[in-house]
């Protein structure tokens, strides 16, 4: 089978909405021969049957694709789609000290050319040439290069430097910024939307050798091209940071982590809560097992709004004074089942107290918050008034 010869590769920290996503199913749309057939897992089988536009609209983010153009016996020729909400991924190990450090991933686009189909017809070319600014623009690109296959991968992380000068080379507004010799280097450019250039240095990517590439590598900052990971510089220092890409292109300029640990912190508090809660209502289930209330008249309601941690502080006390079943493991376990409840659950239990038969309802209206009422005898709203009065001056 016949591999891919050249590929494009592409990354972006933009903040990334379904909007832009969009986008670069319209770049990829304005050429459908170029467009991916099919998309998704390994292997991609969902095929694009429309747009790739309609189909990232109804995907949503986040999209995760690999992406297929020909797939038969004797060729293939394939490439990914990897587009996250706000400005990328991230990935993040124990530094010195135990502290969390992290690194942003950009969203990436790749996709692989056969020289046995450009070469076909000679506009070919022109038309890959084409697809690789109409990518750099929709995705608000801070990097890219179309080399060739088998090659040193072509991107390192990009704050830290450039695998080689390929055939195609985008840089980003802040590349242009910091070496403003990108714009002068000779070769073919293209300004990019967002102040960026695609410089093309050869009419084909075939036959490319160091002459060709001076023109670009001669701009870039010392240290800049980097041959393996014991030259590359240390992070930002021979070429822009992430950081210094984020500031040229709109939106939030918080990184992923960021909000992914604040998200991964409050999924292991939602766990968290459904494991209490499961175990508090097995303790209140077990401890009224074979206990029968009477019929709760409602004479009487008592009831007011608590932050959750207020509520098992005061739930204690009332249940230690309403007496009767909630005395004891019934009561207390009850005041977790509430304050553990689900987001807008409702729910109620009948009791015998030392004042009579009452019933305790709780209504869970956010995550901070509960409501609870307390419906019963007469006697009962003094009682309760009173503890919490006493809970108030405390």
């Amino acid at each position: 089978m016949n591999l891919p010869d050249l590929v494009l590769e592409i990354e972006s920290v933009a903040d990334m909405d379904i909007a832009r996503a969009a986008a670069i199913g319209r770049a990829y749309d304005a050429d459908p021969e170029l467009r991916p057939r099919r998309v998704g897992g390994d292997p991609a089988r969902t095929r694009v049957d429309g747009t790739l536009e309609e189909l990232i609209l109804r995907s949503g983010l986040p999209i995760d694709w690999l992406t297929v153009r020909v797939n038969t016996r004797q060729d293939f020729e394939g490439g990914a789609i990897q587009l996250r909400e706000g400005r990328g991924g991230y990935m993040g190990w124990p530094g010195d000290g135990g502290a969390m450090e992290f690194t942003l991933i950009p969203h990436q686009v790749t996709h692989d050319v056969l020289r046995s189909w450009a070469d076909a017809e000679p506009d070919r070319l022109g038309r890959v040439a084409d697809l690789f600014v109409r990518l750099c623009d929709a995705m608000d690109a801070c990097y890219g290069a179309a080399t060739l296959l088998p090659r040193q991968r072509t991107l390192p992380p990009i704050d830290i430097g450039i695998g080689q000068v390929g055939w195609l080379n985008c840089f980003g507004p802040a590349f242009v910024e910091r070496t403003p010799g990108l714009l002068t280097t000779g070769c073919p450019t293209t300004r990019l939307a967002n102040g960026g250039v695609v410089i093309r240095i050869a009419d084909a990517p075939w036959n490319i050798d160091d002459e060709a590439r001076r023109p670009v590598a001669d701009v870039l900052e010392p240290g800049a091209l980097i041959t393996a990971w014991g030259n590359a510089s240390p992070r930002g220092v021979s070429v822009p940071s992430y950081e210094d890409h984020m500031a040229f292109s709109p939106g939030t300029q918080e990184m992923p982590w960021v909000k992914g640990e604040a998200k991964r912190a409050r999924d292991d508090a939602e766990r968290r809560r459904v494991r209490r809660h499961a175990a508090a209502r097995k303790r209140r289930l077990a401890a009224a097992e074979g206990v029968a209330p009477d019929v709760v008249e409602r004479d009487a309601e008592w009831s007011t709004s608590f932050d959750v941690d207020d509520w098992r502080s005061f739930g204690r006390r009332v249940m230690r004074r309403l007496g009767g079943d909630l005395a004891g493991r019934m009561g207390t376990a009850l005041v977790e089942e509430i304050a553990t409840a689900e987001v807008q659950s409702e729910e109620s239990v009948a009791v015998t107290t030392d004042v009579g038969p009452v019933e305790v309802r709780w209504f869970i209206d956010d995550t901070d918050t509960v409501d609870v009422y307390f419906f019963g005898p007469r006697a009962m709203p003094a009682l309760i008034d009173a503890v919490h009065a006493r809970w108030s001056d405390d």
